[in-house]
């Protein structure tokens, strides 16, 4: 099991990846905004960020740069619809993909994590 925090303006497509990474055993937690993802990151140790697809390529670039001082080693997951704008992210991933891939990369850098 691992923290995972994912970030994104879409309700609906955060809810959607909550309940399948909730289903395959994880802690999710959600943030639409700044002032959540430094509330969320204050409060607990994530294993893993997921920076939706629905975040404007600036805000992308203003919550990395932010995850780099409260992420507290986090593993960075940027999904994106047309090419990655984090090219410094642990893993990528089109809007486009299933969930299951999306599992499984998660399943990935935590593995990796751990073994560390």
């Amino acid at each position: 099991m691992a923290e995972i925090l994912c970030i994104g303006i879409d309700d609906a497509s955060m809810q959607a990846k909550q309940l399948v990474l909730q289903g395959a055993g994880h802690s999710v937690s959600l943030a639409k905004d700044i002032r959540k993802v430094v509330a969320a990151c204050s409060g607990i140790r994530f294993d893993v960020i997921l920076i939706g697809q629905s975040l404007p390529d600036k805000e992308k670039l203003r919550v990395y740069e932010l995850l780099q001082q409260h992420g507290a080693g986090a593993r960075i997951v940027e999904q994106h619809v047309a090419a990655p704008v984090l090219t410094a992210a642990d893993a990528h991933i089109r809007a486009s993909e299933s969930n299951k891939k999306l599992t499984a990369i998660i399943e990935d850098l935590i593995g990796r994590r751990q073994s560390a």
